[in-house]
């Protein structure tokens, strides 16, 4: 007999990632309509929601397969599909066939992330394999909203700018960088990361706006974290031969 998730505590979890998809969705449709902050912040609402599915779902002690894959597809869409449609509608004036290129770069290495991490979900120590999705969605988008905030430069300038980072995220999307999965991380070992982005975080704040503010937290956590990554499993390595020697 098939098991069935809608009238059981695993249905609470997935009713959280289908809200995930839904914001997703509507993102989408506020790019479409050329309401970039609206479709910016509607991405941000689905990386919080897709950290509290996972968490609910352990507090229920209900993970499962099902909830697993149906995360995967909400990611997809909230996190892959939707930066790339951001991207297309705001630059889609400008050299649409090379920006075409990019968007199809990134759309792919997105997706293979997503089914690479289905398969072989954390590489070691608490860290994953490649950038994650949200984390390059938030970052290019947040950063265009950024550029489109503060006015910098001209539209040719934020496209130059747009076109290098999305390529560059979906290198680190589909490398074998690690990066931290941010609920295992130890406080007293990235204290030094914290303080630094909690500090650039105010400033920019106080001399720009939020959105350049979160921009510069999500830029300073992809180029820094994969340091704090290779140290925390050199030291755990270091401590496990040590142990074994006493042993």
């Amino acid at each position: 007999m098939k098991k069935r998730f809608y009238f059981t505590t695993a249905a609470f979890p997935n009713m959280i990632t289908m809200l995930n998809l839904v914001s997703g969705f509507f993102s989408i449709l506020m790019s479409i309509q050329e309401k970039y902050e609206f479709a910016v912040w509607l991405v941000f609402l689905s990386l919080i929601l897709d950290s509290l599915d996972g968490h609910v779902a352990r507090i229920f002690g209900n993970e499962t397969e099902f909830g697993r894959e149906l995360d995967s597809l909400a990611d997809a869409v909230s996190f892959v599909v939707a930066p790339c449609m951001l991207v297309y509608k705001a630059f889609s004036h400008h050299s649409p066939i090379a920006l075409l290129l990019v968007i199809v770069f990134y759309l792919c290495t997105g997706i293979f992330r997503l089914a690479r991490f289905n398969v072989n979900p954390i590489h070691g120590g608490g860290c994953f394999e490649g950038l994650p999705t949200p984390a390059a969605a938030l970052t290019l988008m947040m950063t265009m909203l950024a550029f489109h905030k503060n006015l910098w430069g001209d539209r040719s300038l934020s496209l130059i700018s747009e076109v290098f980072l999305m390529t560059a995220l979906g290198f680190l999307m589909v490398s074998d960088i690690p990066y931290p999965k941010v609920s295992a991380i130890k406080f007293r070992s990235w204290r030094t990361l914290f303080v630094v982005q909690v500090a650039m975080f105010f400033a920019v704040f106080f001399y720009l706006n939020i959105e350049s503010a979160i921009a510069a937290i999500f830029l300073t956590f992809i180029v820094l974290s994969p340091f704090y990554c290779v140290s925390f499993r050199k030291t755990s390595d270091d401590d496990a031969s040590d142990e074994g020697g006493c042993a």
